[in-house]
């Protein structure tokens, strides 16, 4: 069967249909812009799914080592017998000890699963599906059915934006409003955190584990990682419990806030690496050069009272965080109105950000245009 065309003309929900109806074997290939996937099916059902251009994200190793299955010594000792050996990382990994066949399938299936997901919000691009023989012990859990991937897929899509409408930021974290008792949670490779199930309106494993997690201190994003249950049901849990009154979702800091924030994240982070050290020697040389420089050129380098942050570098830094979110506000905005504001001003008066977020870290207002296709935000000129 040769299959070939444009998105527009035949949808993802159309080719996984036609391919799971006539339970073909073979590769299915997706591209849209820069993004290419492939998916590989043995008898219409999903062995295996794999971004082309994968971001050091979401490659198996970070995967297991931001769900906490792996420490970053053990991640860098089976990278390096990976070089030797050329074997997959997932089967160093199990034959290292590091993780078992259990939980190398857990989460190359969660990786394959959010993979599909994500293409049920393409709206163009192209495909190809070739038959082909397929190993299916490239795959390390039981293949999904063409049918469960299309039906949770529509599930997703309708559900998606009221959820991402009620935890909208990633990095916000949680406070306890009502106590909820974890106390019969299992392992997490032994929890029944299936999705699908009826919990009846009442709390089950995967809100317990996922209260645990957000009790713990971990923010949105961490929550997710640690949970293993894909984006969207961890969300999903998560609203449930806010929704229930378990949770309370703190949004992140703003301007200087988040900034202080920041540093003091990532200098956490330094701490528990390498790089912390050569860090501090490399700021003692910096202030000592800019001691010696004050003191025999007082003028260079002086602080003019108008300038609102730091230059060069450091302001592109402050304002990348800021694009960050105003692009975050700006796809909230969206989402409430069902279209992009005709002017950033709109999202001061919603209340998504304040006035000098349009501005921080610069004088003048960030560039902002709405098009046909989405916006462009960019910072002033400096």
């Amino acid at each position: 069967m040769a299959l070939s065309g444009t998105l527009k003309d035949f949808g993802i929900a159309d080719i996984l249909q036609l391919i799971g109806h006539q339970t073909k074997t073979g590769r299915l290939t997706l591209t849209s812009g820069d993004a290419a996937v492939e998916v590989f099916f043995v008898d219409g059902n999903v062995v295996f799914a794999s971004e082309k251009e994968r971001t050091s994200k979401n490659l198996l190793g970070n995967l297991l080592l931001r769900a906490e299955m792996l420490s970053p010594d053990q991640l860098d000792e089976a990278l390096e017998s990976q070089k030797r050996t050329l074997k997959r990382l997932g089967d160093v990994l199990v034959e290292m000890g590091a993780v078992t066949h259990l939980q190398l399938g857990q989460m190359m299936r969660l990786q394959t699963t959010e993979t599909l997901y994500k293409l049920f919000s393409w709206k163009k691009g192209s495909y190809e599906f070739s038959q082909e023989d397929v190993d299916p012990s490239r795959s390390t859990f039981e293949p999904v059915r063409a049918e469960s991937i299309l039906l949770e897929g529509f599930r997703r899509m309708d559900e998606w934006p009221a959820l991402k409408k009620k935890v909208p930021w990633l990095d916000a974290t949680f406070e306890k409003s009502r106590e909820l008792d974890t106390h019969d949670l299992p392992p997490l490779d032994e929890a029944k955190v299936d999705a699908d199930s009826d919990d009846g309106g009442k709390p089950a494993e995967r809100h317990k584990l996922v209260y645990r997690l957000a009790a713990g201190g971990k923010n949105v994003q961490q929550v997710v990682d640690a949970s293993r249950l894909g984006e969207f049901e961890a969300l999903k849990a998560a609203n449930d419990l806010i929704e229930w009154g378990y949770l309370k979702l703190v949004a992140p800091p703003s301007g200087a806030a988040a900034v202080s924030h920041g540093i003091k994240t990532r200098g956490q982070e330094l701490a528990q690496s390498g790089i912390f050290t050569r860090f501090l020697v490399g700021l003692a040389c910096f202030a000592g050069i800019l001691l010696l420089t004050r003191l025999f050129v007082p003028g260079l380098g002086a602080v003019r009272s108008e300038t609102i942050a730091g230059r060069g570098e450091v302001r592109k830094l402050l304002a990348h965080d800021q694009l960050l979110r105003l692009e975050s506000a700006l796809e909230l905005y969206n989402v409430e109105h069902g279209e992009y504001p005709p002017a950033l001003e709109q999202l001061v008066e919603g209340q998504l950000v304040t006035a000098q977020d349009l501005r921080y870290p610069y004088r003048n207002g960030y560039f902002y245009r709405r098009t046909p296709q989405g916006f462009v935000l960019l910072p002033p000129l400096d």
